[in-house]
């Protein structure tokens, strides 16, 4: 026993939002095994609200928020800013918006957009534009994931928002700070 003493060794669980564990988990997990220490990943892709649930069965949740609030359900757990990354626009490479080095709500109010369900933190930023602009978007799909979203918007069926560090180089995809 005395060899182990002060010795970081066991399993970490980490459950995570898929964008942010693409970002930081390989690095950890490749550390962390040279250290004798197993991390255990579980990609999850909730609503923000329900993030801190998963706190009752792994070691640590890496979620998103763009609000900056404290989670619902997470009274007695310790949240800790560990990134931020910006959100962009995702525009198909030949929109007429990519034009601009910057848009405005008023250059995206009108456009369909493949967004994500409601109480997804990118929803934020679409309700955002909707109280700026005074209407309502027009909401082509609503899906969680960022490489479906990127996968409609190259296909022109809409604009998105998308991470500007997590998402991929394309040429059918334009990224515009909003």
């Amino acid at each position: 026993l005395d060899r182990y003493r002060g010795q970081p060794t066991g399993r970490v669980s980490v459950a995570a939002l898929a964008s942010a564990a693409a970002f930081l988990l390989p690095a950890a997990y490749a550390r962390l095994r040279a250290e004798g220490i197993e991390l255990e990943c579980a990609d999850v892709d909730v609503a923000e609200s329900d993030f801190a649930t998963f706190a009752a069965d792994y070691d640590i949740v890496i979620g998103h928020s763009l609000t900056g609030a404290k989670l619902a359900g997470a009274d007695g757990l310790v949240a800790t800013v560990i990134a931020r990354e910006p959100i962009d626009v995702a525009l198909p490479a030949g929109h007429a918006l990519v034009a601009k080095d910057e848009l405005l709500a008023e250059d995206v109010g009108g456009e369909d957009w493949v967004t994500v369900p409601d109480g997804f933190p990118f929803g934020e930023v679409r309700r955002a534009v909707e109280l700026r602009t005074g209407r309502t978007v027009r909401r082509v799909q609503d899906l969680r994931d960022n490489r479906l979203v990127e996968a409609f918007v190259a296909a022109e069926l809409g604009i998105g928002l998308l991470p500007r560090y997590t998402t991929h180089p394309s040429t059918d995809v334009v990224l515009r700070p909003l």
